[in-house]
């Protein structure tokens, strides 16, 4: 096979590595197929046919991510205490069960509150697949094979992401009650996948330990035996909240919430938009969501690798400028070509932030904290998330038709993250910085002469 492909392509890391992470990528590629099918569609199904305000189905999107907070703690704490496997199989099921019923309700008319109800379920356990499936990653690679995993995990959702919108904007011609049932298929298959070919990545004896409750009649010793009896209690809110009283984790958190407030403008606004505001057909709706998947596909292997010898919070900056100034075009163009190339500088902004942002969330934690940062750091990208919709829906239902104005406010935020990100730069160390020194107590303003920044 040529060479260049595995410049492109990580197939080495998947084909000659540990096969774990080629499972988690298939069941990403699963699971996102499954999910960006609806993913434009829900916000477009509810406010066209339902007649539902957009200032309404931001807020359904904002509920659901109470529900998908939650998750991100319980499964960050249940993939430290019971193994990452059973809860990311627990999690792409349970989705499955939800899609089918969003499909009744739309093949029924429920209701708008159904929907609500149903959204949050499924952003609980969408949010619950996150924390195993970092932690998994973690567990099983370091250093720049870290960063180039979790940047395959990425190609993994976007192959899902290039295809689902295409079948969707096909489906959504048909039924949009089509669109629910495909889709819980789809993530049916997923958690089949990881039932029966992942392997746990959690230490064994971690595991018993914690079920069995081994030493509940001793103190515990240290930070790992203090970790275990409170784990051995469930969810533990003092613990949680102390990953918080980490500053420069709280800051990175506070700089990800903005950035995927940004990020999340990709859900509802920007579809909703495109087709009333910019008149775009569903199905070429559809084909640019393919092309933001696609481009992520062919460039995310490669860029992660490109910027491997350069600290995390470079690419975090650079990523939060270029993803801002893409929505900020979209408020100045129109028609189906401008607003693809947009959403092209929009993915290239994605492309170089994503991966670090959950890389540099790893770097804080220990061995035996690593679920509870990451679900930490997925709740407030949780969050970001779901405000995104919350936002663009009022700053569309105010706009009076002026469409610079919602996309230039959007614009703003991504600036003020890329200044958060900037100013935990200085408080890292280097290594650090480079998932070289993970969980490393010191800091440094700046870094070495001579160093890639």
């Amino acid at each position: 096979m040529p060479t260049w492909i595995d410049n492109l392509l990580p197939r080495r890391a998947l084909l000659q590595g540990d096969r774990r992470l080629l499972h988690l990528f298939l069941g990403r590629v699963f699971s996102s197929t499954g999910f960006s099918i609806t993913l434009p569609f829900l916000s477009l199904y509810l406010h066209d046919t339902r007649g539902i305000p957009m200032t309404a189905i931001g807020g359904m999107f904002f509920i659901s991510a109470l529900a998908g907070a939650s998750a991100q703690l319980f499964g960050g704490e249940w993939a430290d205490r019971y193994g990452r496997k059973s809860i990311l199989i627990i999690a792409q099921a349970g989705r499955g069960v939800i899609f089918a019923a969003m499909g009744a309700a739309a093949l029924f008319h429920a209701p708008f509150g159904v929907f609500v109800a149903l959204s949050c379920v499924s952003a609980f356990f969408g949010r619950l697949y996150e924390p195993p499936s970092g932690a998994m990653i973690a567990d099983i690679s370091t250093g720049d094979r870290r960063k180039e995993a979790f940047g395959i995990l990425r190609i993994g959702g976007n192959i899902g992401f290039a295809v689902g919108p295409a079948i969707g904007g096909f489906l959504a011609a048909l039924s949009y009650a089509t669109l629910f049932f495909f889709s819980a298929v789809i993530l049916s298959l997923s958690a089949v996948l990881l039932a029966f070919r992942i392997r746990e990545s959690l230490p064994t004896d971690r595991r018993r330990g914690h079920e069995a409750g081994i030493g509940d009649d001793l103190p515990p010793r240290g930070v790992r035996g203090a970790i275990r009896s409170r784990m051995r209690h469930g969810l533990d809110l003092g613990s949680i909240l102390a990953t918080l009283r980490d500053h420069r984790f709280l800051r990175h958190s506070l700089a990800c919430l903005l950035f995927f407030t940004v990020m999340g403008q990709l859900m509802a606004t920007f579809s909703v938009f495109a087709v009333d505001w910019a008149g775009l057909s569903k199905l070429q709706l559809g084909w640019i969501y393919s092309l933001n998947g696609t481009m992520v596909t062919l460039l995310q292997y490669p860029v992660v690798r490109l910027l491997s010898p350069y600290r995390m919070t470079t690419s975090l900056v650079a990523g939060s400028v270029i993803l801002s100034g893409g929505y900020v075009m979209m408020g100045f163009v129109d028609g189906m070509g401008p607003l693809a190339l947009a959403m092209a500088v929009v993915t290239i902004g994605e492309i170089i932030a994503t991966p670090a942002a959950m890389n540099l969330s790893a770097s804080f934690a220990t061995e035996e904290t690593r679920g509870r940062y990451l679900g930490v750091y997925g709740l407030f990208t949780s969050f970001g998330w779901s405000l995104g919709p919350l936002i663009g829906g009022l700053l569309l239902d105010n706009a009076h038709g002026v469409a610079w104005i919602p996309w230039s406010v959007i614009g703003v935020l991504g600036t003020i993250a890329a200044l958060g990100f900037l100013d935990l730069r200085r408080r890292l160390t280097p290594a650090m910085d480079r998932g070289d020194d993970p969980a490393h107590p010191g800091t440094k303003p700046a870094s070495a002469p001579g160093e890639a920044s």
